[in-house]
């Protein structure tokens, strides 16, 4: 008797729970292409869309990836950003790593417009190195550089870019350059 009571009783529980799987909500899909709405697509967003941006700041011996969360709260367009670094400038993969506070973008079109403006470099992707990776719930944009001055123009763009979200942070304040006059030496 308490084996049929049993079994009656599973019985119920796998037909209760099957029938709450099948009223349970749609997860949410986002509607969010990045290769069709780069130019607006923080006004596309909506709470539940995130967006992550990958800088590759690399150059010869150092080493720095910049990771930009985009999100949307309150119909504000939010970043939190994550500095990781090789601290040992010898390629050791010693990472530094600090996370800038959350800032609150109050232009969104400038935001958009510093990668619409880049579009063509997500064309060519025989170059190995990238500036940037975008991506959305549905797509990748990578953003290629050609050669070691190029890279360092984007990185450099890049720097006064983020400066306008970050006018305190000295993360983003590019080196200054010395140059050393070398006798006999001309270009």
């Amino acid at each position: 008797m308490v084996k049929i009571k049993f079994c009656v009783f599973l019985i119920i529980c796998l037909f209760t729970s099957c029938k709450t799987v099948k009223n349970a909500p749609d997860p949410y899909k986002s509607d969010l292409y990045l290769s069709e709405n780069l130019t607006d697509f923080t006004s596309r967003m909506t709470d539940k869309d995130t967006v992550l941006i990958f800088a590759e700041l690399n150059m010869e011996w150092w080493i720095r990836r910049d990771e930009i969360k985009v999100t949307k709260k309150d119909d504000q367009i939010r970043l939190d950003t994550t500095i990781k670094e090789d601290s040992t400038f010898e390629m050791k993969y010693e990472m530094r790593t600090k996370k800038l506070p959350q800032t609150v973008i109050q232009n969104v079109e400038e935001f958009e417009n510093h990668f619409e403006n880049k579009i063509a470099r997500t064309r060519d992707t025989s170059v190995r190195q990238y500036i940037y990776k975008i991506i959305s719930p549905n797509d990748t944009l990578t953003f290629y550089t050609n050669g070691l001055s190029d890279k360092g123009r984007a990185v450099n763009e890049y720097y006064k870019f983020m400066k306008q979200y970050y006018p305190e942070e000295k993360e983003f304040e590019f080196p200054e350059m010395e140059f050393e006059e070398v006798e006999g030496f001309t270009f």
